[in-house]
């Protein structure tokens, strides 16, 4: 078993057998779709927001994850104040 596959799955990404390789999945809200491919010369391909990043460092790998993250959840707070106006503004709606 590969390094990268068993961090990808302990990261939370799905594994789906394709007809050459296997591709692993993930989903954020606030991103979209994380794809990452196993490359043959040791190293893994994320392909974020239509740009394809390689790693072959499990460090830089784990910090652009954390960043990832971390960046899509600095705008919880206005996100919050958005749903809750949105929700005030439904519940005044004659229905």
């Amino acid at each position: 078993m590969s390094m990268f596959r068993s961090y990808l799955l302990k990261q939370n990404f799905w594994a789906k057998k394709g007809k050459e390789r296997t591709v692993y999945m993930k989903h954020d809200i606030n991103i979209g779709g994380i794809y990452a491919k196993i490359e043959k010369n040791r190293g893994v391909t994320l392909f974020v927001k239509g740009k394809d990043y390689f790693f072959d460092n499990f460090d830089n790998l784990d910090v652009f994850l954390n960043r990832l993250t971390t960046s899509s959840n600095n705008d919880d707070f206005s996100r919050v104040l958005k749903r809750r106006n949105m929700q005030k503004a439904l519940r005044t709606l004659a229905i």
